[in-house]
């Protein structure tokens, strides 16, 4: 990610936004991005999440720590600092309970909002990740290598499609419809949760996808 580069993510509704900002703050929005608040200091944010009604969010920062939040942003607390460690992607379920973070530090999975982290095996590293809305199934990508997918929330992991420069994954609700693409590649989407693969549109330098919950838009 280039510095001051933004990433976003958004409630159901589209009322709630987070922003983060990599060597800037973390920025929140309940008026649909009509106003913004930052939040948080300055700090390399790359990747942010949010539970449906975007009370629950979390972030991370690169070669830094997972930061959760209950109350919709406006305090966050930081976890798993006994080191630093190299983060790039994290993903939330519906409710909130279930993440996933990523890195080539390795998976993490919490299913208490944050509080506790668990390190998963079968997946040394990864730069994308997505969730279903429940959190057992999780999709992630690796630049140089390849999608893996998990239905056990995270404990183990299946190796798909080829090796190639994937940057960014996103997941319908269901966790079944898939959208993957390539850094200097094609979009590639899946219907039955990732086993299949099928290259869409023109290779051009994509940088990251996003999906309704019934992935039809």
């Amino acid at each position: 990610a280039a510095p001051n580069e933004i990433t976003l993510w958004r409630v159901a509704d589209g009322t709630k936004l987070a922003a983060v900002v990599q060597g800037g703050q973390i920025y929140r929005s309940s008026d649909s991005g009509v106003t913004w608040t930052p939040q948080e200091s300055d700090r390399n944010w790359l990747s942010v999440a949010s539970s449906a009604d975007g009370t629950k969010l979390v972030a991370v920062v690169s070669d830094g720590y997972i930061y959760t939040s209950t109350n919709s942003g406006m305090n966050w607390t930081s976890r798993l600092t006994d080191v630093n460690r190299d983060w790039s992607s994290v993903a939330s379920s519906a409710d909130g309970t279930k993440l996933v973070a990523v890195g080539s530090s390795g998976i993490y999975t919490s299913t208490d909002s944050g509080v506790n982290w668990t390190l998963r095996g079968g997946l040394s590293a990864a730069d994308a990740v997505a969730s279903s809305a429940d959190g057992t199934k999780l999709v992630a990508v690796q630049d140089g290598g390849q999608i893996y997918t998990s239905t056990d929330s995270g404990a183990n992991w299946t190796a798909r499609e080829s090796n190639r420069q994937w940057v960014s994954v996103a997941s319908s609700a269901d966790g079944t419809k898939l959208v993957a693409v390539l850094n200097f590649g094609q979009i590639y989407t899946s219907t039955d949760s990732g086993a299949n693969w099928t290259a869409r549109a023109d290779s051009i330098e994509w940088h990251s996808v996003a999906s309704s919950a019934d992935r039809t838009k």
